[in-house]
C-alpha cells in the first residue's frame, strides 16, 4: 500500500447541527490523521470536490477514491484496511465498510460494546475486525455514507454520472459491490428524535399539565399524549426543530429556558422534564430553583445528565486527553458537567426532595472492566458510579 494514493472526500450533510457538527468534521479529520497519512489526501466540500465521473478521472496521482457523506467516525487504520480489500478484491467495483447505523440491513452491526471516547471506538473498531477480519460480503444495495473504489472502474462508468449518486449507478450497470465485514465505522443516527423510554417510565400517569425543556422536535412528548391524557408544553430554543415540535405538542415556546423561567410565565405543571438539558446551560442553578416555582403541589421534576465520573472519561484524562465527543458525556455543547453528587446537591440546594436517584450503566468492554478493576485495587471508589454513563433524578417540589 506504500505506493497507493487515495483521495478522500468529504460531502457535508445536515446531520448534526451547529457546534456539534463543527466537532464531528474536526474529530473525523483528526482520526484519519493519525498514523502514516503520506499517501492521503483530503478535500472538503468547498474545495473542488470532484462534481462528475470525468472530474474525477482527471484526479492525477491517485488509485483509489474515498467518498464520505455525513457524520461519520473512521479511524486511519481502518481507512487503510478499506483501501487494502479494494486493492486486493478487483473482482468487486466498491467497497463499503460496516456500520451501527445504516439504511440497508447488510451493512449493520451492532457494536460489541457502546463508547463514550474514541479510545472505547477504537477498542470496538479492533474487536469487530478481529473477528472478521478482510471477509467481503458481495450485496445487491449499498448505503453511501461511505464508499471506497479504484479509479480503474470509472472507465465502466458515464463520464456525466453525478459523483454524489455513484452508488445508484453502481447497482444500475450492475458492477459488483461488496461489504467489509471487519471494518466498522461509527454513524448518527437521527438525534433529535429520542423516545426516552428510560424517562417516560418515571412520569407519573395521572400527571396532567406537562412541561418538556428541550423538546427538540416534539416526539417524547407525543408518545406521552399517546400513552395518557395530558397538556405538553415543549421549550425550544432552535426554530427549525421548534416548528417541527408545533405539530406534535399543544404548545411549544421558542427560546432559552435560562430566559424564559425569570419571565414567571410558565403556569404550573404536574410534571417538569429536563431531558439532557441542564449541563448545556450557563447557570443550570437558577434554572432549576425558578422551574421549582413551576411545580404544582406534589410535582415532579425529572432530569438526566451525562456522569462526568464515568470511567471512559477518567481513562481518557490519566492519559491527558479530553477530546469532544457529539452527543457523549463530552460532547462540544456541554458547558457544565456533573458527579452524581453534585447533582443530587443541585436539587437539594433549590429546595426539592429528592425520590430517586438512578445510574444508569451499560455492558464493559473487557479493557474496560480490567481498568476499573485497577482503580479499585489502588483506590477507594464508587463503581456503580464509575461504570455509570447518566444519572436520572426524579424531584419533588
Amino acid at each position: 500500500m506504500s505506493s497507493v494514493r487515495i483521495a478522500v472526500f468529504f460531502v457535508q450533510e445536515d446531520t448534526l447541527r451547529g457546534l456539534e457538527n463543527e466537532t464531528a468534521r474536526r474529530l473525523t479529520r483528526h482520526l484519519l490523521s493519525e498514523g502514516d497519512v503520506t499517501a492521503v489526501d483530503f478535500f472538503d466540500e468547498g474545495e473542488s470536490i470532484p462534481k462528475l465521473v470525468r472530474d474525477l478521472d482527471r484526479c492525477e496521482g491517485y488509485d483509489l477514491f474515498v467518498l464520505i457523506r455525513g457524520a461519520m467516525f473512521i479511524t486511519s487504520e481502518s481507512l487503510r484496511a478499506l483501501a487494502v480489500i479494494a486493492q486486493r478484491r478487483k473482482e468487486f467495483s466498491v467497497i463499503v465498510p460496516v456500520s451501527n447505523e445504516t439504511k440497508i440491513s447488510s451493512q449493520q452491526s451492532a457494536a460489541p460494546f457502546v463508547y463514550q471516547t474514541i479510545s472505547v471506538f477504537n477498542w470496538a473498531v479492533d474487536e469487530v475486525y478481529n473477528v472478521f477480519k478482510d471477509a467481503v460480503t458481495e450485496v445487491d444495495d449499498i448505503d453511501d455514507f461511505c464508499i471506497c473504489f479504484r479509479k480503474d472502474i470509472l472507465k465502466s462508468l458515464p463520464e456525466d454520472q453525478k459523483v454524489v449518486d455513484l452508488p445508484g449507478a453502481f447497482k444500475k450497470l450492475g458492477l459488483r459491490q461488496g461489504v467489509a465485514r471487519g471494518i466498522y465505522v461509527h454513524r448518527y443516527a437521527d438525534v433529535y428524535e429520542s423516545d426516552r423510554k428510560d424517562i417516560l417510565a418515571y412520569i407519573p400517569l395521572n400527571a396532567r399539565r406537562i412541561l418538556d425543556v428541550g423538546s427538540a422536535r416534539g416526539l417524547f412528548g407525543k408518545l406521552l399524549k399517546q400513552r395518557q391524557e395530558c397538556f405538553v408544553t415543549g421549550i425550544e430554543i432552535d426554530t427549525g426543530l421548534n416548528e417541527i415540535a408545533r405539530g406534535r405538542l399543544d404548545e411549544v415556546l421558542l427560546g432559552n429556558i435560562e430566559d424564559i423561567v425569570d419571565r414567571d410565565t410558565l403556569g404550573a405543571y404536574d410534571c417538569i422534564v429536563c431531558s439532557d438539558v441542564l449541563e448545556h446551560l450557563n447557570d443550570p442553578w437558577k434554572v432549576v430553583k425558578g422551574l421549582k416555582k413551576c411545580l404544582a403541589n406534589g410535582g415532579l421534576l425529572i432530569a438526566s445528565s451525562p456522569n462526568i465520573a464515568n470511567w471512559a472519561i477518567i481513562h481518557e484524562m490519566l492519559k491527558g486527553k479530553w477530546e469532544y465527543v457529539p452527543f457523549s458525556i463530552l460532547s462540544g455543547t456541554h458547558i457544565r458537567f456533573f458527579t452524581r453528587d453534585m447533582f443530587m446537591n443541585l436539587f437539594e440546594e433549590a429546595g426539592y426532595k429528592i425520590r430517586k436517584v438512578l445510574l444508569q450503566t451499560f455492558d464493559l468492554p473487557p479493557k474496560g472492566a480490567e481498568f476499573i478493576a485497577g482503580l479499585k485495587t489502588a483506590n477507594k471508589i464508587n463503581e456503580e458510579e464509575l461504570r455509570a454513563s447518566e444519572i436520572l433524578i426524579v424531584a419533588e417540589g
